[in-house]
């Protein structure tokens, strides 16, 4: 194979290098229109003032500020003439998250509707507008919520009225688990012939991305595909429509049958839950991107039959730069696998004849390469570990440092170190031709591999691998000086598709990129290494890989020497106080190792009981002052025994003003009701309602007839808590406290 000898090799990989720096350059958001800018277009100059009328300081359910919040945003949606309500409920967790405790609590959902002239349906367009204690949530969710109100603007102020109904749907209790979405749902009081488009958020940044769809997704990408910014490709869709952790108001909607699209951005993650998650660090590009999509979508979708749900595909779908989405059926990723492998096979073939490689070196040679991708995983996984063992206020962080990039460049390098180390040993052990064509054997097989397990998951490997398969074998029959220039084009897809999905798999987060961004770079990288198939050094080859990894501890070093924390880019902390009221015992608790600051009040090691019963996952503690904080209480409405069961209906309510609060129990009852709400299954040990009433909640409980040993805890939060000692009375300028942070009092039920 006698291709890119040379400075010529060098050149070839340089140009499409230079591809990938582009693509990833064009995919990060450039650019806003200010306030000025025509009214039947989306402006995040207009947006912005939404965003600072909601997010001047936290606004969790169940405070003051949050009804401020409400209130504003249904007069907002009144003003622009939208029919507004306010549809209170209760809300549950839509699925069981933890078998063990289930939550709930007392929503409000903003609805406002714009009628359609002849509607087929309904477009919700769905952001939610709670907070976090811990930070305003400028970004998560204030520029979901001021999205929608813009679009909302926008398509009044429109010429043409679209044929469908838009409903502005603002859900609350988004934070706590989801619970104005799964109200909003179980009340019934919606479309069903409905479709949803979420918005939400994971940090301060970053290009608008698609990153989930309800599943078949036919019907929708191609809606997707028509946005200014179609972020978005199915293997993304498919793995997150397989399940993931990361939880929005789309699990409610995809359980009630709707069809959603999930989009987010989460650049500069440092700020996600976040004391300065407010309106200064909001990207104004960054929301006109998630703008455009949110009306480009709502006219879509506002004008077309929503009855028409005759495409049931699950098709392929690949970004292109400037805004291009290709959307394939399924049946032709299936085809270039295929054709892949044939193409493949023919060059073994032609490599063996040749005498330039064995087909057990190619073999041996592919093995490297697909080992490459388990062993740069675990690396870059293990030197966000090594940062954290070093620095180890990171443990506490939700997600990225304030400032990532030398740590995110570092991931990359360390997985080019990764991926040159197993080609240096390929071309050692099967020759240059063996370790090149290998190389490509393992990245075709790959995609073979996925294709079987989902074809639309596979289109990010195989379209890339099959276009440098048929370069490959086009220069076995091509003038030799056509060679490099044929091999060079064929590698311009894993170019634009490494450019264009790795970065970003990176930007998303450290502790995810190695199973985001790390495996890109190790097959679509090594496929542009075919181009110095001829030029790669052969006796000092390992000093590319060598560099690497010691580039890659120059930049984690200077990562943690320019990352510092100070006021303006605070570290987190968290400890919680706890009081049990029936003995006058009080402790500090904390999920975290101590830090240099709650080291005064906890020591490494968990409590004893009740403490380590009530608060699992406690890892230091240390003895408090009992506070004059009273203690939630339960007034026993009805108690009646009847065939061995017996049946009890409590009120149970925070004397303290506390946003939260918990019944537990030693023993699951057989039956539970909580404000109106039936749990089925009954959770093994627990409820968590936040916001309840003043006047408190009622409960409804069945089990064995005998004992109950019922406990009530309340939580507020913790500098709201009106301590006289301890953290709860302030913190380090340069700390903010993490939104588990709490004031808890717990007392067991009396007379059961």
């Amino acid at each position: 194979m006698r291709v890119g000898r040379g400075l010529s090799g060098f050149l070839a990989f340089a140009v499409l290098l230079a591809v990938v720096v582009a693509t990833a350059w064009q995919g990060q958001p450039h650019g806003y229109r200010e306030a000025s800018a025509p009214p039947e277009v989306f402006a995040a100059g207009r947006a912005i003032g939404t965003v600072r009328e909601i997010a001047s300081k936290p606004h969790p359910v169940g405070t003051p500020e949050h009804d401020r919040v409400r209130d504003y945003l249904a007069g907002e949606l009144r003003k622009l003439g939208l029919e507004t309500e306010i549809r209170s409920g209760v809300g549950r967790w839509p699925g069981d998250f933890k078998p063990d405790r289930t939550g709930l609590g007392r929503v409000d959902n903003i609805v406002g509707t714009l009628k359609g002239t002849n509607p087929t349906g309904t477009v919700y367009l769905v952001a939610h507008y709670d907070s976090v204690q811990s930070g305003p949530g400028a970004n998560d969710d204030g520029v979901g919520v001021a999205a929608i109100v813009e679009t909302m603007r926008a398509l009044r102020d429109s010429e043409n009225g679209l044929r469908n109904n838009v409903v502005a749907l603002l859900t609350d209790g988004e934070e706590p688990g989801l619970l104005g979405a799964e109200a909003f749902v179980a009340e019934g009081n919606y479309d069903r012939n409905g479709v949803v488009v979420n918005n939400d958020v994971r940090g301060a940044g970053g290009p608008v991305l698609l990153w989930r769809i309800t599943q078949p997704d036919g019907g929708l990408i191609d809606a997707a595909a028509r946005t200014p910014y179609p972020n978005t490709d199915s293997m993304t869709t498919a793995l997150a429509g397989a399940g993931v952790s990361s939880t929005t108001d789309f699990v409610a909607f995809d359980k009630a049958g709707l069809p959603v699209l999930d989009w987010a951005y989460a650049g500069r993650s440092a700020y996600y839950h976040n004391i300065e998650d407010d309106p200064e660090h909001v990207d104004l590009a960054t929301v006109q991107q998630v703008g455009e999509n949110t009306l480009a979508l709502a006219r879509d979708f506002g004008a077309r039959d929503l009855n028409d749900t005759s495409d049931r595909s699950n098709p392929a779908y690949f970004p292109l730069p400037f805004g291009v989405l290709v959307v394939w059926p399924a049946w032709v990723i299936i085809t270039l696998a295929v054709l892949s492998l044939l193409a493949i096979g023919w060059v073994i073939r032609q490599v063996r004849r040749n005498g330039e490689a064995t087909v057990k070196g190619v073999i041996g040679a592919a093995a490297v390469t697909l080992a490459a991708l388990p062993v740069a995983i675990g690396a870059t996984y293990g030197l966000w570990w090594l940062v954290q063992f070093i620095r180890p206020e990171y443990r506490a962080w939700p997600v990225d440092p304030y400032r990532p990039e030398f740590f995110q460049t570092a991931v990359a390098v360390l997985t080019v170190a990764v991926l040159t180390g197993g080609y240096v040993l390929a071309r050692r052990w099967f020759g240059a031709t063996g370790a090149a064509i290998g190389l490509l054997t393992g990245v075709v097989a790959a995609g073979a591999g996925v294709t079987v397990y989902s074809p639309a998951a596979a289109e990010i490997i195989v379209i890339p691998a099959c276009a440098a398969a048929f370069g490959v074998v086009l220069t076995f029959v091509v003038p030799e000086r056509w060679r490099l220039l044929t091999l060079t084009v064929s590698l311009l897809p894993a170019a634009l598709f490494l450019g264009g999905s790795a970065w970003s798999g990176i930007q998303a987060g450290l502790m995810t990129a190695p199973f985001t961004g790390v495996p890109l770079i190790v097959v679509l990288g090594g496929l542009l290494l075919l181009t110095l198939i001829r030029s790669w050094p052969a006796r000092r080859g390992w000093t590319v890989p060598a560099l690497a990894v010691v580039l890659t501890v120059v930049l984690a070093a200077v990562g943690q020497a320019v990352d510092r924390f100070d006021v303006d880019h605070p570290r987190v902390t968290q400890v919680s106080y706890a009081l049990d009221a029936d003995h006058g015992d009080a402790q500090w608790l904390s999920v975290l190792a101590p830090d240099d600051w709650t080291r005064q009040f906890v020591n490494d090691g968990a409590p004893g009981a009740p403490y380590s019963d009530l608060f699992p996952g406690i890892v230091a503690a240390g003895k408090a002052v009992p506070e004059a904080l009273s203690a939630p209480v339960a007034e026993i409405l009805s108690d009646t025994t009847d065939s061995g069961q017996r049946t009890v209906r409590l009120r149970v309510r925070s004397t303290r003003g506390a946003t939260a609060i918990d019944l537990r129990w030693e023993q699951a009852p057989s039956s539970l009701t909580v404000a109106g709400r039936e749990l089925t299954p009954v959770p093994h040990k627990s409820f968590h309602f936040v916001a309840p009433p003043a006047e408190g909640i009622e409960v409804r409980l069945v089990a064995p007839a005998g004992p109950l040993n019922l406990t009530l805890i309340d939580y507020t939060w913790l500098p709201d808590s009106k301590l006289t000692q301890g953290p709860g009375r302030g913190h380090p300028d340069d700390a903010f406290f993490r939104q588990d942070s709490a004031a808890a009092v717990f007392a067991r039920v009396p007379g059961l």
